[in-house]
């Protein structure tokens, strides 16, 4: 059997366009890195046009010169994609300037605020002072020039467990969507940066559940899969473990700012070098690629993060189902 019969084509990817950063997290050191980069504009053409996600991200993505550029190029490679730009909202006469820009190419496109506690909470995780305010600033300066789809992006940690909810209010406050992560470890994302967190069980389980309740009753399907996706969050927050299967590697993969491909952001063995590829298919079908799914079957890595469960959740509908049908009669033990 032919290689290309045999290997599915991505549907999910998250490209780092730029280590460079203006934010000093305490569970990140990405700004600690070079943040030199090494791909052109035709380079980031070579995608595949089978992508249904893409997540523009960094570092800064917004510090990068020639992210309208980049934007464009994608929207054109995958004109049916959901783009999303992870940003940490600093720098707002920046970003108003060049989301304004984007916003003539990529009417739809979607962007997500880091947000990690209310006022002196997120300073101190993001280690800006007045943090919290630029990037309210930034998220009505978003809601002002037309963007659409506004995301509050909370990373749960040892120290800011107890603003799960408050931020989750805030975003329903403000009429943008939320999104939640659990900051993990990565030998080459994050600046290698290894985080080892225990946040309070009780406060844990208390703000997924609010999170939860809150989003199970809304008559949205997609809220319902939002529920789904913080329940396997706080399962793998409390057991380490992933509640679906995934496919890094097959499904989806990380590009990063030197053009460089991997499975994900946790899975550190490189697929190949886009920029010296002709094709997407030259790196996605090679032997190097091969060798590093191998690594990556024998050798699981376990994590709970939305670029990686989103793919897992679609090829599990009938799990997801029948987890919120047993919810609707059981919403007092839900985490249990």
């Amino acid at each position: 059997m032919n290689i290309t019969d045999s290997i599915r084509y991505p549907v999910d990817a998250v490209i780092g366009v730029t280590y460079n950063c203006n934010s000093r997290c305490v569970m990140c050191d990405i700004w600690k890195m070079d943040p030199h980069e090494q791909m052109q504009l035709s380079d980031f053409a070579k995608i595949p046009t089978t992508l249904k996600d893409v997540n523009i991200s960094g570092g800064e993505p917004f510090l990068h010169k020639q992210i309208v550029e980049i934007v464009k190029t994608v929207r054109s490679r995958v004109p049916h994609a959901r783009i999303v730009i992870s940003s940490n909202g600093f720098s707002t006469k920046l970003i108003e300037q060049r989301i304004t820009e984007i916003l003539k190419y990529v009417p739809d496109i979607r962007i997500g605020i880091s947000i990690d506690g209310l006022e002196e909470m997120h300073d101190k995780i993001r280690g800006i002072p007045n943090g919290f305010q630029k990037c309210m600033a930034t998220v009505d300066m978003l809601k002002r020039v037309g963007v659409k789809n506004i995301r509050l992006a909370f990373t749960v940690t040892t120290d800011n467990v107890e603003h799960l909810p408050k931020v989750y209010e805030l975003a329903r406050s403000k009429g943008v969507e939320f999104t939640c992560a659990f900051a993990q470890s990565s030998d080459f994302y994050f600046g290698a940066k290894q985080n080892y967190e225990h946040p309070d069980p009780v406060l844990l389980k208390k703000g997924f559940l609010h999170i939860i309740r809150r989003e199970l009753r809304s008559l949205s399907p997609k809220r319902w899969v939002r529920a789904f996706f913080a329940h396997g969050l706080y399962r793998f927050a409390t057991t380490t473990h992933q509640p679906l299967s995934s496919r890094p590697g097959t499904d989806f993969f990380y590009l990063d700012p030197n053009g460089h491909v991997y499975p994900s952001v946790v899975h550190y063995h490189k697929m190949g070098d886009i920029k010296t590829a002709q094709t997407f298919e030259d790196v996605w079908f090679s032997e190097e690629a091969q060798a590093a799914r191998a690594k990556v079957e024998a050798n699981e890595k376990q994590y709970w993060m939305i670029c990686t469960a989103r793919s897992a959740i679609r090829r599990h509908p009938l799990t997801v189902a029948v987890w919120f049908i047993k919810s609707q009669f059981n919403t007092t033990h839900l985490l249990d």
